[in-house]
């Protein structure tokens, strides 16, 4: 539902184009400049995109690199429970996002702000210079490495969602999407995600073969149809040759030897063509039956595409059940992403799903002492301790393993 991107200082003009539509000449195709008019500026001050970035630039220090990240832009898309609301409703909720933003990332660094009404879907751009204070040289400067943690993009769509549901009372089901969700299936949807991208691929070859197919078949028909041209000149020859020879026309010696040269090579070359259509049909016959394998193959790729599709969306209906089950029945309005992760490793070590991994093992052991360290843990932490010391022994396990298969059989 949000999308951050880190921007050089190069980018900004086309960004600016783009956000305040200063052009006409639109490359993208899914704006309906009929509905521009639509487009809100939240932030009003008489000026433009380039002149407050120019300006905020100037107040602070800034790395003279082309390469240094001086601008970031957040895309926040309008909930799909919103596409039928109210134009007041939409407009409230992009002001309550921008205004979230405003306070994370502070106002006086905003230069721009605008909500774009004539895409597919409406949306918000908001583009901030990321600034913070340099304590050691007492001076604010630009470090979008040092505002955009890693902490703060995990965190993100979790304190807006909290935020937008406190400030908006139409505002119900929430932002969070499937790397948000605060339930166990968590990895099991990640699991299908990747099969959809191997699937994608695998497709994508499989066209590529059907297209290069086709053109081979293209190419074999094509000389099919110049060998048919050629024995089709053949017999117009003969039969000019004919006339010329028993009807008024006389013709030379010379001329006789000539044509009867012309004929033979062509007679010879009939027979040649006869040969290499019969090859090309051939391999005709051999290319059909390949292309019909492979559409066979791509029709299966499809049919397991959509059931993937359709597990996914399964999956997808019983989050929003535990979630709102959770919320209602139980009071608990947030998790921890820490405690999704921890709580995935511990379903793992509970139900004997073990890793052979000492890469996947390290990665479970960070995940539950990052659980167990954060303070707003819903997990008991005798359960994160028993758990911290199951995955000790399995990377130790693994690690014995790993030094008796270098070390081979004793002599």
């Amino acid at each position: 539902m949000a999308h951050l991107k880190k921007n050089t200082r190069g980018a900004v003009p086309g960004l600016a184009v783009h956000f305040e539509r200063k052009t006409d000449h639109h490359s993208n195709k899914e704006i309906d400049v009929a509905k521009t008019y639509l487009n809100q500026d939240l932030i009003s001050d008489d000026s433009d995109m380039i002149s407050r970035f120019n300006e905020r630039l100037n107040d602070v220090y800034c790395m003279k690199r082309d390469d240094v990240k001086a601008l970031a832009t957040w895309i926040v898309t309008l909930p799909e429970e919103l596409s039928e609301a109210p134009y007041e409703q939409q407009s409230a909720f992009f002001q309550a996002t921008k205004q979230f933003l405003d306070d994370r990332y502070g106002q006086e660094n905003a230069v721009a702000a605008v909500v774009h009404y004539d895409e597919t879907t409406p949306h918000l751009h908001y583009a901030f210079v990321p600034v913070v204070f340099d304590a050691k040289k007492e001076r604010y400067k630009v470090s979008a490495k040092e505002v955009l943690t890693r902490h703060d993009l995990q965190t993100f769509h979790d304190d807006l969602d909290q935020t937008l549901k406190q400030t908006l009372p139409f505002y119900e089901q929430g932002i969070l999407n499937n790397k948000t969700l605060p339930f166990e299936n968590v990895a099991e949807i990640k699991k299908y995600n990747d099969q959809f991208k191997a699937l994608k691929e695998e497709l994508a070859n499989v066209e590529e073969n059907i297209s290069a197919k086709k053109a081979l078949l293209k190419v074999t028909n094509q000389a099919l149809t110049e060998v048919d041209l050629a024995e089709k000149q053949i017999d117009d020859f003969k039969q000019a040759l004919s006339k010329n020879l028993f009807g008024k026309t006389v013709i030379k010696p010379d001329d006789l030897d000539r044509f009867k040269s012309v004929l033979a090579n062509m007679k010879k070359a009939t027979l040649q063509g006869q040969r290499d259509a019969a090859a090309s049909n051939q391999a005709l016959l051999k290319i059909k039956d390949q292309f019909a394998e492979l559409q066979a193959d791509y029709q299966q790729l499809k049919d397991t595409h959509q059931a993937l599709q359709q597990r996914v969306r399964e999956s997808q209906q019983m989050d929003y059940a535990m979630r709102d089950m959770l919320k209602n029945d139980y009071g608990v309005e947030k998790i921890p992403h820490s405690d999704v992760e921890a709580r995935y490793v511990l379903y793992r070590l509970d139900h004997e799903q073990l890793t052979k991994s000492k890469k996947e093992a390290t990665s479970w052991l960070a995940m539950l002492k990052t659980a167990r360290e954060n303070p707003d843990s819903k997990i008991a932490s005798s359960r994160l301790e028993r758990g911290i010391e199951q995955v000790k022994a399995l990377i130790n396990r693994i690690i014995e393993l790993t030094r008796d298969l270098f070390k081979g059989p004793s002599l």
